[in-house]
């Protein structure tokens, strides 16, 4: 399979940087799969799992809201976070959504309505992606997607 280059940037640090044959996130529209040779673009990427062909083996990332930009032979996605599923720290992200979910149940101001589904659906995202790697095998966890007031997951 033909590779291209692939970069993945956090204000952070540089997450990842190498050959991909293939790199997969969720944008608006649901996932997308991105190949060599791929059309030109820029777009979103959301709350959710992001998952890098290389070497013909699969790569595992919980990624944060930010943007992709696809260019000849290229991709470089930018977002707030992101963790390998070794980095996470299910305890905390545990404590997160229970937190989140607490605010979630007694604010009723818009923006912390909004602020609270966001920290729930990364919370939730992390977990989800923690799971997938201990149990490889399972029934695939909640899927996640973007976070609304009236849909906080």
């Amino acid at each position: 399979m033909t590779e291209f280059h692939c970069e993945i940037l956090t204000p952070h640090r540089l997450f990842f940087t190498g050959q991909a044959e293939s790199v997969t996130f969720v944008t608006h529209d649901g996932e997308i799969e991105v190949l060599a040779s791929h059309e030109p673009f820029v777009t979103p990427v959301l709350i959710g799992q992001l998952r890098i062909r290389t070497e013909g083996q699969h790569k595992l990332a919980a990624v944060t809201a930010g943007f992709a930009r696809v260019k000849a032979g290229r991709i470089d996605i930018f977002v707030d976070a992101a963790e390998w599923p070794e980095e996470i720290d299910r305890e905390r992200a545990e404590r997160a959504l229970a937190r989140a979910n607490e605010r979630l149940a007694t604010v009723a101001v818009k923006w912390q309505l909004e602020a609270s589904a966001l920290a729930a659906a990364r919370a939730r995202n992390r977990l989800a992606i923690s799971a997938m790697v201990e149990k490889p095998k399972a029934a695939a966890p909640e899927a996640v997607g973007a976070a609304s007031p009236r849909n906080p997951s």
